[in-house]
């Protein structure tokens, strides 16, 4: 994405970077040419994870349609994210893992009030009941007055317990799963 994006900037483009179509099809939604094996709560985790991958290249996602009858959990994720991320630029969070980095993956954001969000989720298949891996997350030099957990996938939000160690902003076995829990930081 970074290489295409760099050789239309330098053959003078100057608009706006946009997917289209991108679905993830479920026996409820076939098409003869196209995968339909997803359940609709991995369709979903896809989708959650190609919006903010999408969203964290500075891309537009541009979705094909996904009808609420059938396919709700993808449905209400896209809903959710929709307006968590309205205004959201990218903006890189520094984070350090306690479990193996390679399996995680994050995308940074900055609200226009300032505030932060980090997206971040365990990379691989997607599962319809991933059991999570807890993992300790340390913001170097950062501080919060307030961190919310945003789970899009199952609509919850919830305050997170967090200590500062040493100028750090530490979170101890925050749950991460195979679809982006969103983290809300209020410095």
């Amino acid at each position: 994405v970074e290489e295409l994006k760099s050789v239309a900037a330098a053959n003078g483009f100057e608009g706006e970077f946009l997917t289209e179509e991108m679905l993830w099809r479920t026996p409820s939604l076939p098409h003869e040419t196209e995968p339909d094996g997803f359940t609709d709560v991995t369709a979903a985790k896809y989708f959650a994870r190609a919006i903010i991958i999408h969203l964290g290249h500075d891309v537009s996602p541009g979705l094909a349609l996904v009808p609420d009858d059938d396919m709700p959990r993808s449905y209400s994720v896209i809903r959710a994210l929709a307006t968590i991320m309205a205004g959201a630029q990218t903006a890189y969070i520094p984070v350090i893992y306690e479990n193996d980095a390679s399996s995680t993956r994050d995308y940074g954001f900055v609200l226009p009030n300032g505030d932060k969000l980090l997206a971040l989720w365990i990379d691989g298949v997607a599962v319809d009941d991933d059991p999570g891996v807890p993992t300790t997350l340390t913001f170097p030099e950062f501080r919060a007055q307030n961190v919310t957990g945003l789970d899009v996938l199952n609509g919850i939000a919830q305050q997170i317990v967090t200590e500062d160690e040493s100028e750090n902003l530490v979170i101890h076995g925050l749950l991460v799963r195979d679809y982006p829990i969103i983290l809300h930081l209020v410095e």
